[in-house]
């Protein structure tokens, strides 16, 4: 049978079938209308068999119920192309998508969660507790201070260097980047689930990035502040739904966070002090992470 010969019509539902790289399932042609129900882990759906895809089709009529209740109370967004997630609170739902247009999971679906800045943990979540792990994300932004400092400093001879023929900025100098590294490239968000169709969803929200003409630490700090708000109310909605009686701690450090990009802050605490009372001042840190902090300086 050619590409665009007729073919039988879909055996789940009697409707045509599309001539355009149609799907298949155990060498039978599905119409893109009940294919296009799918919304399981990728392994699952090669490995459908006619059996399990009407299995399937069922579950998907009973999820249908939940989205038709579905009320949005919280939603976390990851960026403009990137993940959605909505939250019923009412009914203990949670949908991935920005509309209840996807699998709706139910509190007891949920196991577990982590997040995670690159490898270092965060946020480690289940019925057993929520747990937040110390970051040193602020100190090795700060570390990068003398880099940036002279890399501004290499811009400015660069200038004067332009000009030293005519007196004049003719831009003739080669335009210079800022590339080190940020202290981390992304919050990785992973879900553990006891569910017929997912066993774990896994997605990123990008970490803060310095401009690459113009670094600034108290730029890039405000928005790595901005971004763990996001992931601090990821947490407070999952709590919400799947654990509300998981009892929260604060602990220490969950792993390497990698080496410091620059030298260590310097070991006078009061002047460390006063750096981090100028970032609350600036609201780049919060109250309680300055009050942290200086107990940290000053060991107690």
């Amino acid at each position: 049978m050619g590409l665009f010969s007729k073919k039988p019509p879909c055996p789940i539902c009697g409707g045509k079938i599309s001539w355009l790289l149609p799907s298949k399932i155990e060498g039978e042609y599905i119409c893109s209308n009940c294919y296009g129900k799918l919304d399981m882990e990728p392994g699952k759906a090669s490995s459908l068999t006619m059996q399990s895809f009407r299995e399937y089709l069922a579950f998907y009529d009973q999820n249908q119920v939940l989205k038709d209740q579905f009320v949005i109370s919280e939603q976390v967004d990851f960026g403009v192309w990137d993940t959605k997630i909505i939250f019923d609170f009412q009914h203990k739902l949670f949908c991935m998508s920005s509309s209840p247009d996807k699998t709706i999971f139910e509190a007891g679906h949920l196991k577990s969660f982590t997040i995670k800045e690159d490898n270092a943990p965060l946020f480690e979540g289940s019925a057993e507790g929520i747990r937040r792990y110390a970051s040193t994300v602020t100190e090795r932004a700060m570390a990068m201070a003398p880099q940036i400092a002279q890399y501004e400093a290499n811009k400015r001879l660069a200038r004067t260097l332009d000009r030293l023929d005519d007196g004049k900025i003719n831009d003739s100098a080669p335009t210079q980047y800022f590339d080190v590294p940020e202290p981390f490239r992304a919050f990785n968000v992973e879900l553990q689930f006891d569910h017929p169709y997912w066993a774990v969803i896994q997605c990123d929200m990008n970490g803060p990035r310095f401009d690459n003409t113009r670094p600034n630490v108290n730029s890039y700090l405000r928005d790595y502040r901005i971004s763990v708000e996001e992931i601090e109310k990821l947490v407070t909605a999952l709590k919400t739904v799947a654990f509300p009686d998981a009892a929260e701690q604060t602990v220490g450090f969950g792993g390497a966070q990698g080496a410091f990009t620059a030298s260590a802050p310097p070991a006078d605490a009061i002047e460390e002090i006063k750096k981090y009372k100028a970032l609350m001042e600036e609201g780049v840190i919060s109250q309680q992470e300055f009050d942290a902090k200086k107990r940290q300086l000053l060991g107690i």
